[in-house]
């Protein structure tokens, strides 16, 4: 017996996998065995005990300095339970006894405790053949279990446990534990007995403080609700338990009367996260849900449930993606079924509370909504499955992320839909004019909510043109054309790194908002359209309107257009002569060029070509400018710019004001169309 329970030890070590996250969960289910060991010496016994004592090694002063408290060095637990009678000693050197199976025990609870204390100590006075006994022997990881020593005594039955030298790779995480928060856990872990009034005295002891749990809890005070549910046939019990020390609402699922799984409530019923309020006291619940099933599906470590792995979301998904018609078995009781009940559960409860935070969503939704930053999410429907997933007291950016979220799930269901709708062959015309009404409602919302973007996306950039122009003009402090530049376009950019709809061309032009060939500040002869110019004056934006791409090209794959627009810094003075002159000079330098369709075949512009120029300046060089212009043939037009036509070029001067004030005039119905005006 000895030989097979100290070969097997570190095998079965490896196999419990104890993570130094659950470093004192082998402990906890010691406490359990203590209770059990009490509960075995009948009804008739009422005078149940256990005390536990902590000791910490108080050398370690690194890690109290890091943790506030000393890593623990062994803890002992002393009850006056049956103890180790010769039938549970002989289960103790035995793995995987079945001996407490109907209480739920794995018989590995030593092994479990071994994978964090190196050794086991026990002295235990027993009865047997009413004549107490003394029995005496350890396990340890190394030696494993040694052979029991037994004597006489006239002493009261007690057992004694010590839990001694801890691994070392848990010592850090045991120095996060204070005498408070152990005390706490250990009635977390056993509340269950608590609530069955099924539990003795329980002490907790460290340097000579001590924490009875009874005066702790007392279930009448504590338990608020009690539910009984059937889930698919199986029986469950919801415990809705006051915690005031709690610091959010926690669902524990439990089996054989401890708590195994813990998460918080918020991640299954998210509006489901603030306090509760009773008696102008606010606390939040610990819900324990015990089930016979969930004690049939624990696992060896007590520290999971062998749920079914497949979860519904994942078995719909495959369907739709391989076009298969899977279904899910009605009668396959998983977590999800659990959690889904849970939140029926808190619904049944507490009505009127979550239809009032409800309403308080729906305000932060629409109110948000209203603004600027909410405008893509407009097109979503929401129902009350929406708002209940959005905590009441959510702020701005959270509830921003969770417009996304739902957004992108919306999106991913639509996307399905359109596979259903594209891969089956459906015979039954009315189901695929329902769908088909689906999915073109679905593209209809979803064209909205880029299109309601982009709006967006133009109100703010003509909000900093008007910013900056008031600020310059206030300050009279104006940067280099850059600013302007790159608020209109980016600086050295070209049609390769600057999508149509990123450019913001359209302030000048919205017939340039589609031009494929775009170049930003570079010289002429740089231009892919352009080769062989020899010209080297820089437009600050030329754009190619090539008709291989915008409208029907001729049958000698002439270019329809050139345009070219010259941004020129505010408060910089700029002669009528100037202006001749660098316009005559780009315009030439296009000309020069030999031309280039996307595809870099050859075409040639003609005597007729139209050539658009545009000069941009400020409100005092158009002043300026304005009467030699006029003695040279331009006209001021309704729109505050100066114009002339001479043959196949338009010239037109304009400021950055006529720009802002036209470019609102053109957005002015979408802008109020969409609320943002």
């Amino acid at each position: 017996m000895v030989n097979i329970i100290k070969t097997d030890i570190e095998g079965i070590i490896r196999e419990l996998n104890i993570s130094p996250s659950n470093v004192l969960y082998p402990f906890y289910e010691a406490i359990v065995n203590s209770i059990q060991s009490i509960q075995e010496r009948g009804k008739n016994f009422t005078d149940g005990r256990i005390v536990v004592e902590i000791e910490r090694d108080k050398n370690q002063t690194e890690l109290f300095e890091k943790y506030e408290h000393f890593p623990i060095s062994s803890i002992t637990i002393t009850d006056n339970g049956i103890g180790f009678t010769p039938s549970n000693y002989e289960s103790f050197e035995h793995a995987h006894s079945t001996k407490k199976i109907k209480l739920g025990g794995k018989g590995l609870g030593r092994f479990a405790i071994l994978s964090v204390f190196n050794r086991i100590s026990i002295d235990s006075i027993i009865e047997d053949e009413n004549v107490n006994h003394r029995v005496e022997f350890e396990l340890s990881r190394k030696e494993g279990l040694t052979t029991p020593e037994y004597s006489n005594t006239n002493n009261k039955l007690s057992t004694k446990i010590v839990l001694d030298e801890l691994n070392s790779r848990f010592k850090d995480e045991s120095a996060k534990y204070s005498h408070e928060m152990i005390a706490d856990n250990i009635l977390s872990h056993c509340l269950l007995y608590y609530l069955n009034n099924n539990v003795p005295r329980i002490e907790i002891i460290e340097d000579g403080v001590t924490i009875n749990l009874s005066n702790q809890f007392v279930p009448y005070d504590f338990i608020k609700f009690k539910r009984l549910k059937d889930i698919k046939g199986k029986s469950f019990t919801w415990y809705f338990v006051k915690n005031t020390k709690a610091k959010y609402h926690e669902i524990s699922m439990c089996g054989h009367n401890r708590k195994v799984k813990g998460k918080r409530a918020d991640k299954v019923f998210p509006i489901f996260s603030s306090p509760y309020e009773e008696d102008e006291q606010k606390y939040y619940f610990t819900i324990y849900i015990v089930s016979s099933y969930l004690d049939s599906i624990v696992n060896m470590s007590r520290n999971e449930f062998n749920f079914p792995k497949i979860q519904k979301e994942h078995t719909e998904s495959l369907a739709i993606e391989q076009n298969l018609d899977l279904q899910v078995d009605e009668n396959l009781l998983i977590e999800d079924d659990i959690d889904e009940d849970t939140v029926k559960v808190i619904k049944e409860l507490f009505p009127e509370l979550i239809e009032e935070r409800i309403q308080v969503v729906q305000k932060k939704v629409q109110s948000f909504l209203s603004t600027d930053a909410g405008l893509e999410y407009r097109h979503l429907a929401f129902d009350e499955s929406f708002y209940s997933s959005i905590p009441n007291d959510i702020d701005e950016k959270g509830l921003d992320d969770k417009l996304h979220t739902y957004q992108f799930k919306r999106s991913k269901e639509a996307k399905r839909k359109k596979d259903r709708l594209f891969k089956r062959d459906y015979s039954n015309k009315e189901d695929y004019q329902k769908l088909l009404k689906e999915v073109v409602n679905i593209a209809t919302q979803e064209g909205f909510s880029r299109l309601a973007q982009y709006v967006s996306h133009r109100k703010t950039i003509i909000t900093l043109l008007e910013k900056y122009l008031n600020w310059s003009d206030e300050n009279n402090n104006y940067e280099e054309e850059e600013v302007l530049h790159n608020l209109i376009y980016t600086m050295g950019g070209n049609q390769d790194t600057i999508p149509y709809d990123k450019h913001n061309l359209w302030l000048l032009d919205d017939r340039l908002t589609f031009h494929r060939y775009i170049y930003s500040d570079k010289m002429i002869k740089a231009h892919v359209p352009a080769e062989g110019s020899e010209s080297q004056k820089e437009t600050d934006i030329a754009i190619y309107d090539n008709p291989y791409y915008y409208g029907e090209k001729n049958e000698y794959s002439e270019i329809n257009s050139v345009v070219i627009f010259e941004l020129k810094r505010p408060n910089r003075s700029v002669a009528y002569e100037d202006f001749g002159k660098q316009m005559r000079e780009q315009i030439r330098g296009v000309q020069e060029g030999k031309l280039k369709d996307y595809n870099k075949a050859n075409v040639l512009t003609t005597s007729g070509t139209p050539i658009y120029y545009y000069y941009v300046v400020d409100a005092n060089t158009y002043s300026k400018l304005k009467p030699d212009c006029e003695l040279e043939g331009f006209s001021e037009t309704p729109y505050k710019s100066l114009m002339r036509m001479r043959g196949n070029v338009y010239q037109e001067i304009l400021t950055y004001q006529t720009i802002l004030v036209n470019a609102k005039r053109r957005n002015k119905i979408f802008f109020k169309k969409l609320g943002i005006d």
